[in-house]
């Protein structure tokens, strides 16, 4: 009996809504149109994370850096994206501290010695300033898969080898098989150089608006150029579970080396991410707040729509609730319209968001702007079609229908008969 009256209450609620067609289709495509662009925000989002913040932890960021626990003693007394570039407050036995690490942190699969610091480079008749980033080559291709080539090969350990960017390579007159020398001071503040061989240019996928002026070189070169013997300025660790968090990883290893005396402190990459996660947390924080934008003008044009519906039908509210009807029937009436609405929108919305994402996610959200090429890291954003954001939107969007649809179905509820059925 009380699915059969579900069910008359649904079929008056389908009629009710096609008394008036403009109105609901009008409704209906404003909440289409706002679902859609919430699902391709969200594919946009996660796009801009998978292009520029995954290769950042790949190539440069790793999953947790330790550094010397008075690393930042003389900037301030915090670690920062460029920290320690010029630093000389090193860690001195980093091979022995990484094997260490390793062996206590199941969570870890691999660490490498890096050391950057600034220095003039050199090759021929020109010369530019830029970053020489020493790093373990044998431990590259664990740490930093993403760090490919363009052309040329990666150098072994001990040849002091030197993989340039395109524009260093370019400015220079450089190419594979050529030379070039790095001059910079030493801790003492002495003039060092260092010759170094170029055995390839680098990128990584992704990345090709942070390349700057950092050139990837072998760690014994770049002790040597600042003339600190085996100590290395941070540790960069890769973890086996690439999607587990790392703060408590971070946290773990900050706790033993307090507990062991070893004066070291670790971070996350998101701590150390810089310029590669603060674009993605700026148009995260952008997209949520359109998300509520969205939410709130749907949410008040179904409002809308129900409190004119119930207006236009007072008298018919009335004569159901002279004729017997409950209060709760009445209530559910209307809510079950507003349902009807947003399971219609939420339909929509998710087979026009499915479409934008595959439509774009093979052509590609063109960057117009310098500062949207610094944010994608390249020309082009592919987004992913996601299922969860597929599912989930919709669902929050027809649950804000129901919601928004609330206070006119009380109000129709509250109608009392004789004053409903006085109504003109």
């Amino acid at each position: 009996m009380y699915i059969s009256r579900v069910g008359l209450l649904i079929v008056l609620a389908v009629r009710n809504l096609f008394r008036h067609p403009r109105r609901t289709l009008l409704t209906v495509s404003a909440l289409i149109l706002g679902i859609g662009l919430m699902v391709l925000g969200r594919a946009w989002t996660g796009a801009m994370e998978r292009a520029v913040v995954v290769p950042a932890k790949d190539g440069t960021l790793g999953h947790v850096q330790v550094f010397a626990k008075d690393a930042a003693a003389d900037e301030g007394g915090h670690i920062s994206f460029i920290m320690p570039q010029n630093n000389y407050r090193m860690i001195s036995d980093p091979r022995g501290l990484i094997d260490r690490v390793l062996t206590e942190e199941p969570r870890l699969q691999a660490g490498l010695s890096r050391l950057m610091v600034g220095a003039l480079l050199s090759s021929g008749d020109e010369s530019l300033e830029g970053i020489l980033i020493g790093i373990d080559p044998a431990a590259r291709s664990t740490v930093y898969p993403a760090v490919d080539l363009r052309e040329g090969r990666h150098f072994a350990p001990g040849e002091r080898g030197v993989l340039l960017n395109r524009g260093v390579a370019r400015r220079l007159g450089v190419g594979v098989g050529g030379t070039v020398v790095a001059l910079g001071n030493a801790a003492d503040g002495r003039l060092t150089a260092v010759k170094l061989s170029v055995t390839g240019i680098w990128m990584i996928k992704g990345l090709e608006s942070y390349e700057w002026g950092a050139c990837y070189a072998d760690i014994a070169s770049v002790q040597e150029l600042v003339d600190v013997g085996a100590s290395a300025a941070v540790l960069v660790f890769r973890q086996k579970d690439v999607d587990a968090p790392s703060a408590p990883i971070a946290a773990s290893l900050n706790q033993r080396f307090a507990r062991q005396g070893i004066a070291a402190e670790a971070h996350t990459w998101e701590e150390m991410g810089g310029p590669f996660i603060g674009g993605v947390m700026l148009t995260r924080f952008i997209a949520s707040i359109t998300d509520v934008v969205m939410a709130i003008i749907v949410a008040a044009g179904v409002m809308n729509t129900a409190l004119m519906a119930v207006f236009e039908r007072t008298r018919e509210v009335g004569t159901l609730r002279a004729v017997g009807a409950r209060r709760g029937r009445v209530l559910l009436l209307f809510l079950i319209e507003a349902a009807l609405i947003g399971v219609a929108g939420a339909s929509g919305g998710a087979a026009l968001g499915a479409a934008l994402v595959l439509f774009f996610g093979r052509f590609g959200i063109p960057a117009f702007s310098e500062a949207q090429r610094y944010s994608y890291g390249g020309d082009y954003l592919f987004p992913v079609l996601n299922a969860g954001d597929l599912a989930v939107v919709p669902a929050v969007m027809l649950v804000i229908c129901v919601i928004a649809g609330f206070g006119p179905a009380v109000m129709a509820a509250r109608m009392r008969p004789a004053d409903s059925l006085r109504y003109v």
